[in-house]
């Protein structure tokens, strides 16, 4: 094996795991948010909904408070989450894979590192694909805990 496919290797675990951390930093917010955002004590049965699950509820909970920039910015965000964490799933339980090909005319072969699903071959994910959806993650991750912070500042001058 080359020496490209040992470094591909190494950024393959960085990305992954640096995707999955910032997802569970995702996974805290929508916790945090159940625990103190409702009037009512719903966080014992909320926090067992499935992540998107538990996002719909938080917009739903929110939903009335969407014309105010904070809100609205922070609905964004956990609509954006919900809709990467198909991502997440096919990360935390699948393995990274080698597809090997052959160029027809010449005869080469090239081999490709990519995560594919293991139930559903349309679902996979290559290495430049990983670069993006990492520093996108990441930047969520830390987008939402910044709306978090502007809303309980918003909520403490309120109260």
């Amino acid at each position: 094996m080359s020496n490209d496919y040992f470094e591909e290797f190494e950024q393959w675990k960085v990305l992954v795991g640096g995707t999955i951390l910032a997802f569970g930093e995702i996974e805290l917010v929508t916790l945090k948010c159940l625990e103190r955002i409702p009037k009512d004590n719903i966080y014992k049965t909320a926090s067992k909904l499935p992540f998107a699950r538990r996002i719909e509820l938080i917009i739903d909970i929110l939903q009335p408070h969407s014309s105010i920039s904070e809100y609205s910015n922070f609905i964004a965000g956990l609509s954006k989450a919900k809709e990467l964490s198909q991502y997440r799933n096919l990360l935390a339980h699948n393995p990274l894979a080698i597809e090997v090909y052959e160029h027809k005319a010449t005869g080469d072969l090239h081999m490709l590192q990519l995560i594919r699903s293991s139930r559903n071959d349309k679902k996979s994910i290559d290495l430049s694909s990983m670069k993006e959806l990492a520093a996108e993650v990441q930047q969520l991750s830390a987008d939402l805990w910044m709306s978090v912070a502007k809303i309980a500042e918003r909520e403490s001058e309120n109260t």
